[in-house]
């Protein structure tokens, strides 16, 4: 943009403060401050510094559109929709709450097998010859407890109630249970609870005296054999 060598005080006003600086007031206006007509050095530093400006100018305003544009990329943004802003939040935690809620069933779900199936399994194993028969009627009497800093393996009453009871007071109240006594193992050895013996005169038992394979038996034999059983009690 070329210089005008004289300026009324209107026209000097609307310069930029760079540009104005260039001007010497002369009567009633400004002219440009140069030793002579052929001095051109003052021209070329005003122009320099108008270009200067102008490309820091365009430079702000180019950084300005990129910030616009990035944010113009959600289109909830574009649009002022702090609703749909809201919903996707919401979306994102309710997924988050049931990712959560789902890894911590499992792990429930784990730890109660932990601490009621294999209890409950161990006990049968130990005390019977069928312990098929016997896991449902244990595994009623067990519960897995969380109130506490650890889970624990909480025995309950007759009643499905917390007891203070332990395993081997449950296991032994199965061994004295008459209900169960063909089907129990761990008392023979004290004359408890097990298959009766039958001795011929006080002789050495005959074959009747063997145990059963109650695990071969078919529901309606191994119901013989209790009802038989609990006859000879």
């Amino acid at each position: 943009m070329a210089l005008k060598k004289k300026l009324t005080k209107e026209e000097h006003a609307k310069l930029s403060e760079h540009i104005k600086s260039e001007y010497i007031e002369d009567g009633d206006g400004f002219r440009l401050d140069i030793d002579g007509d052929e001095d051109t050095g003052a021209l070329k530093r005003a122009k320099d510094r108008e270009a200067q400006l102008r490309r820091e100018a365009e430079g702000k305003l180019r950084e300005a559109q990129e910030q616009l544009d990035a944010l113009g990329n959600d289109d909830a943004r574009k649009k002022g929709d702090i609703q749909t802003l809201e919903k996707s939040w919401q979306k994102k935690l309710e997924d988050q709450k049931t990712d959560y809620e789902g890894r911590l069933g499992k792990l429930t779900s784990h730890t109660k097998t932990q601490l009621v199936d294999n209890v409950a399994q161990q006990i049968a194993s130990k005390i019977s010859n069928a312990p098929a028969l016997l896991l449902p009627h244990i595994k009623a009497r067990l519960a897995a407890d969380f109130e506490g800093d650890a889970p624990i393996t909480r025995i309950l009453d007759k009643d499905g109630k917390p007891s203070a009871m332990s395993v081997e007071e449950l296991s032994a109240e199965f061994v004295a249970n008459k209900d169960f006594s063909a089907i129990i193992t761990a008392s023979k050895a004290s004359g408890g609870a097990g298959k009766p013996s039958n001795h011929n005169g006080g002789g050495a038992p005959n074959q009747s005296d063997k145990p059963a394979d109650l695990a071969s038996m078919n529901p309606a034999q191994l119901a013989e054999h209790i009802k038989a059983s609990k006859a000879t009690d």
